[in-house]
């Protein structure tokens, strides 16, 4: 009996850990521009805290054949006004290559955005600026 509770409790863990694990990876699609797909998704800057900071976490996807190099820069709006944007980021990418958060450098966050605020009607983000070339190949890292 005791090994039958141990085997449904072991069972309930694997199942919210794979649940939750698979939640914090969904990302929704933003725009196709020139064979690259952008995605993007909200994570909490913290588990901690009622309404904890809200950063912004972008997947990139050259679904072209070819190399590319792609520089943008993220925006918040408020009310249509530009209040944040982002350094330029560059980024080059193999055909097929998928680059995604921290480690691509493709989170943004800025001081104030909340879990709470990106749901507020006067808020809006985009990426004001994008360029996307075809390159003969991506410089080593």
């Amino acid at each position: 009996m005791r090994n039958k509770i141990i085997s449904v409790l072991a069972f309930g863990v694997v199942l919210l850990i794979s649940g939750s694990a698979y939640s914090q990876v969904q990302y929704h699609p933003l725009d196709t521009i020139e064979d690259v797909l952008i995605e993007y998704r909200w994570q909490k800057a913290s588990f901690f805290g009622k309404d904890p900071d809200a950063i912004l976490n972008l997947r990139i996807t050259n679904t072209s054949d070819e190399f590319i190099e792609l520089v943008f820069t993220a925006g918040f709006y408020r009310d249509g006004q530009l209040f944040f944007e982002s350094p330029e980021q560059d980024l080059c990418l193999a055909p097929g290559e998928t680059r995604r958060g921290g480690r691509a450098d493709l989170r943004f966050s800025a001081e104030g955005i909340r879990m709470s605020t990106i749901e507020e009607e006067w808020f809006t983000w985009d990426l004001p600026f994008i360029n996307v070339n075809i390159v003969a190949d991506c410089p080593e890292d």
